[in-house]
């Protein structure tokens, strides 16, 4: 199991959706249906993040983000 598959499992896991239904909606860029069962508070702390233009940067920055998308933009 790679890396990318490990993690899409632990955050499906997290999120109560299969990691094939994830991994749909983080290609399709559908972030409702990844928040749809998130609790309240980590549904605005991810909220408060993508609609911050600075701490999205940051986040881009780090090199494991960075290498997940590269490893997303590859499905």
């Amino acid at each position: 199991m790679t890396g990318m598959e490990k993690l899409l499992k632990t955050a499906s896991l997290k999120l109560g959706m299969s990691p094939e239904s994830l991994m749909g909606a983080l290609e399709k860029g559908d972030m409702n249906s990844i928040l749809a069962n998130m609790n309240p508070s980590d549904k605005q702390k991810i909220k408060s993040v993508l609609e911050n233009g600075t701490a999205m940067e940051k986040l881009m920055l780090n090199p494991q983000a960075a290498a997940m998308m590269k490893q997303m933009g590859k499905k």
